[in-house]
């Protein structure tokens, strides 16, 4: 493959959620402007105009990601899969020549890094299954954003501020770390006021993506 800057590594970040160019870019975005180690290149699956909401629709949804990575894996150093289910995944791992990363797990490490009573905000349809196995013992305490059956919802004024509610209830639940379980926790931009406003360590899924994509990229450099 070839980078536009042979010292960046290049991130493919692949969306569960149909959209246009600029809003699937979103994550990359973020991704770049915190690792800028890292370019990034940006596509999303066809006919998934609300995303990947639940476990039932992950596996209709497979066939989509496994298409697209395969397509993208050419172009990039390494693959993030855009959703905390982690679709695809771990078959994705053993099949493609180069590194892929989930949001799922990636989080979940993240949190388990700053803290054992990790409690998590995902959609109404509950914790993706990777997350769960992954925090273990660790995991504290699970709420959802009432009213999320879809990401969508997260992206609106009354999902923004349900998020924040959520993540305050969580905190009065005795977490020492809050770790969002749905990309489109990130995308709704909520993430930066929760730093602020509340007293505990709020992870984000893109972010920690990034954070393991960027080793990656340093390995692969020395």
């Amino acid at each position: 493959m070839n980078n536009t800057d042979s010292t960046k590594g290049t991130v493919g970040v692949l969306r569960v959620l149909t959209q246009g160019p600029e809003a699937t870019a979103v994550h990359g975005s973020i991704i770049e402007e915190r690792y800028p180690r890292l370019e990034t290149v940006s596509r999303c699956i066809d006919d998934h105009p609300d995303g990947i909401p639940t476990v039932e629709a992950e596996r209709a949804a497979l066939p989509y990601v496994k298409s697209l990575a395969r397509e993208m894996a050419d172009q990039v150093d390494t693959l993030a899969i855009s959703c905390a289910l982690d679709p695809a995944v771990e078959s994705l791992q053993k099949e493609l020549s180069i590194p892929v990363i989930g949001a799922g797990r990636a989080v979940s490490h993240a949190a388990l890094s700053l803290g054992n009573k990790v409690g998590t905000i995902g959609l109404e349809a509950g914790d993706p299954p990777i997350v769960t196995e992954t925090l273990g013992a660790s995991h504290h305490a699970s709420r959802q954003v009432q009213g999320a059956e879809t990401t969508n919802f997260l992206t609106t004024d009354d999902g923004r501020a349900t998020i924040e509610a959520t993540a305050n209830a969580l905190v009065e639940d005795g977490c020492t770390v809050i770790a969002p379980v749905c990309t489109g926790i990130t995308t709704s931009g909520v993430v930066p006021s929760l730093r602020e406003s509340i007293e505990v360590p709020v992870v984000d899924p893109v972010e920690s993506m990034g954070a393991l994509a960027t080793l990656v990229a340093r390995g692969s450099s020395d």
